[in-house]
């Protein structure tokens, strides 16, 4: 062997990347079961809807930012480490520059005051008259 293999074969970097590798490689191999949770999800929603989850979008745009990231430092194209080591990546804008719809604000409004109403009177229940007897009177007046 040559003074650089040896020197390559006993440098604490190397082995480290080594280590690294293999991390972000069980990582890499995590996160395409997470890609197709996220699609499943993003299908029934879009299915029972007609629109997929716009948070769920903004996370697959970090996550896709990731993903490439994994790729670009064990294929050495990187030498930054991806998360856990370095910070998470931001979301990335879409391609055809729009956001997604489902921010929604809520505004709460209080409730209307009523003016205070004084409760209806209430009606006396009609009393009835005891009938009278007009036979007594009638047949009085008749005979006299």
């Amino acid at each position: 062997m040559t003074d650089d293999v040896k020197n390559h074969v006993k440098s604490n970097t190397t082995w480290t990347r080594l280590i690294y590798l293999i991390l972000y490689g069980v990582i890499y191999w995590f996160a395409n079961f997470v890609l197709f949770a996220i699609s499943v999800v993003q299908f029934i929603k879009t299915l029972l809807s007609g629109e997929p989850f716009g948070q769920l979008q903004a996370f697959g745009s970090s996550f896709a930012e990731y993903n490439r990231q994994i790729v670009a430092y064990m294929s050495y194209h990187s030498d930054e480490k991806p998360f856990p080591v370095g910070p998470w990546p931001p979301e990335t804008p879409r391609p055809d520059g729009t956001t997604p719809a489902d921010d929604v604000i809520i505004v709460a409004e209080t409730p209307e005051e009523k003016p205070e109403s004084k409760p209806a009177p209430r009606k006396k229940p009609a009393t009835r008259k005891k009938p009278t007897d007009d036979t007594d009177t009638d047949t009085s007046a008749a005979s006299g």
